[in-house]
């Protein structure tokens, strides 16, 4: 059976003991809430649970199928969570995948998958023990929250505080400062709590003065000084992030050219009469990419404010200055990888590639061949 966290967490019905469980997707704090309700479950008058704890990494299968197959080691339910389990080997997941099964009444194997969103590589089981699992036990997903429903999260976490989190703080704290990860989102709305002491409301002004800014939030700053032709506000957006933030420039050219393809997947569908709330056309669907993490209809469906972001700057750009801004990104990543031309620094390469879509002056240091 597979389910979404949130209808597993309202039943009463479904238990994890008996069975095999996946915890799969990139929201890890509602991971960590729900195994805090399996070990209360666990944990039974007069009864001491045994809660396990194995790395995916370093595991054998053999292994834990031999603890599986008895109760807990004082009399009471045992547990067993495997975190990182898209570590496991691939021949162990194959052994796994084939003795997926009833277990003893008290006894839960949990797997837990180590996706932690679009900031790094997503990860997953392999697709043969995830399918016995689901045959045979429990697949719960914790898929990302959209915006809207993270800032919902944050006003409650503030209550709970006994504070007001205005609906305005709300949304800039998840779209501007933290992202929609609760774990981030907590630890946040705690500092805001210290820090307004004991006044009672948390606004707008009080998350500018604390919470620091996405890095997400500056790319797109770098993006509107490219777009009104600001070399020198670009140029000092880029320093800042370099110097200030530290951030890697690898990383940086990356989230560039995500946020520029976002603009050309805007600008193209606004050319074909699309507007935020409409259902695109066939045709129109099928010239974006099909893989829900680059296409901007999947992200402006998560989060509208983006697909606002990204036409208002698709308004700014024609379509030549973005196929010779996506021409000129793709050089620079060339470049710094030393397969065409030759860029001792990639933070001066950035420098250089931001001057390049600023003023459309086509730079030497991408040509073929060596630059000195």
């Amino acid at each position: 059976m597979k389910l979404p966290y949130s209808d597993f967490a309202k039943a009463k019905d479904f238990t994890c003991l008996g069975s095999w469980c996946l915890f799969a997707g990139p929201e890890q704090y509602l991971k960590r809430e729900a195994l805090a309700g399996i070990r209360q479950e666990a944990e039974r008058p007069g009864e001491e649970a045994t809660w396990e704890v194995m790395s995916g990494a370093d595991l054998i299968a053999r292994d834990l199928l031999n603890r599986c197959q008895t109760g807990g080691l004082f009399g009471g339910a045992r547990v067993i969570v495997v975190q990182e389990a898209d570590r496991i080997p691939a021949d162990e997941q194959e052994r796994l995948a084939k003795a997926v099964g009833p277990l003893p009444r008290e006894v839960a194997v949990v797997l837990v998958t180590s996706e932690v969103g679009d900031r790094v590589r997503r990860r997953g089981l392999g697709a043969k023990l995830q399918r016995a699992v689901e045959q045979a036990g429990l697949v719960i997903e914790f898929p990302p929250l959209k915006a809207a429903a993270a800032a919902a999260w944050a006003a409650e976490q503030a209550k709970r505080l006994g504070k007001r989190l205005e609906p305005a703080a709300a949304r800039k704290l998840v779209e501007q400062k933290v992202g929609t990860r609760l774990g981030e989102i907590e630890l946040e709305v705690e500092k805001l709590a210290q820090f307004v002491g004991e006044v009672k409301t948390i606004t707008s002004a009080d998350v500018d003065a604390v919470s620091p800014r996405l890095v997400e939030e500056d790319v797109w700053g770098l993006i509107e000084a490219v777009g009104r032709r600001n070399a020198g506000r670009a140029v000092g957006v880029l320093r800042g992030l370099l110097t200030d933030r530290r951030e890697d420039p690898t990383r940086l050219l990356g989230m560039l050219a995500r946020s520029i393809r976002m603009v050309w997947q805007a600008k193209l569908l606004m050319d074909r009469g699309w507007r935020p709330g409409q259902e695109p056309d066939a045709e129109t669907v099928s010239l974006l990419p099909a893989d829900p993490r680059r296409s901007a209809l999947a992200q402006f469906s998560r989060f509208p404010w983006q697909a606002r972001r990204s036409m208002a700057q698709a308004a700014v750009f024609s379509w030549e200055q973005l196929t010779r801004a996506l021409q000129a990104l793709s050089a620079c990543d060339l470049a710094i990888k030393g397969i065409q031309g030759k860029v001792g620094d990639p933070a001066l390469a950035m420098e250089l590639l931001v001057i390049q879509l600023c003023t459309d002056m086509e730079m030497p240091i991408w040509a073929r061949g060596e630059v000195e």
